[in-house]
């Protein structure tokens, strides 16, 4: 026997079986569908029985009404005790439906919620990464500003040198004038 290698190596069997069985019929599928409902409460098949033909029936839009007339019409052969049971498990198959519907959206939601916050958290990422170059910047500028200062003081200092030479040497030259006089 062949390794299966999908995950569900049953409900993929189990599928093959019901195409195999539909391509073999004559039956049209809404009929055939009926009758494989009404198999299932003749052999008082279990509730998950039902939630895979219940699910091929909707998909056929084969309503409610038409699947309660299958119980009616098999009640007086197979009996009422397998019709209540059949009723149960549809009940209980219907429940079973509508929980993994929900499971699914939630899984959807969780899955969306997922992404909402990875891209939230990638632009969050961004703004901070921004906020870091906005920060290089200012603090670039500060240092430049640091230096240009730095500067205009070296510049300040050198031209009150300058002026004191030239106030020096002015005196200086006032001092020899004297001299040159005295």
């Amino acid at each position: 026997m062949a390794e299966s290698t999908s995950e569900t190596p049953v409900l993929d069997l189990l599928a093959d079986m019901t195409a195999n069985s539909v391509a073999a019929s004559s039956l049209d599928p809404e009929t055939l569908m009926l009758v494989r409902i009404a198999a299932l409460v003749a052999v008082d098949a279990p509730s998950f029985s039902y939630v895979l033909n219940l699910e091929m029936a909707s998909e056929l839009d084969i309503d409610p009404e038409r699947i309660r007339g299958v119980l009616a019409a098999i009640a007086p052969i197979v009996g009422t005790p397998r019709v209540a049971s059949a009723t149960g498990k549809i009940v209980e198959a219907l429940a079973v439906e509508m929980e993994i519907a929900e499971l699914e959206e939630l899984s959807e939601e969780v899955a969306d919620q997922e992404v909402y916050d990875q891209v939230e958290d990638e632009e969050q990422d961004d703004e901070v990464a921004d906020q870091e170059v906005a920060d290089e910047v200012a603090d670039q500028q500060v240092d430049d500003e640091e230096v240009e200062d730095d500067e205009v003081e070296d510049d300040e200092v050198e031209d009150e040198e300058v002026e004191d030479d030239e106030v020096e040497d002015d005196e200086v030259e006032d001092e020899d004038e004297e001299m040159d006089r005295g």
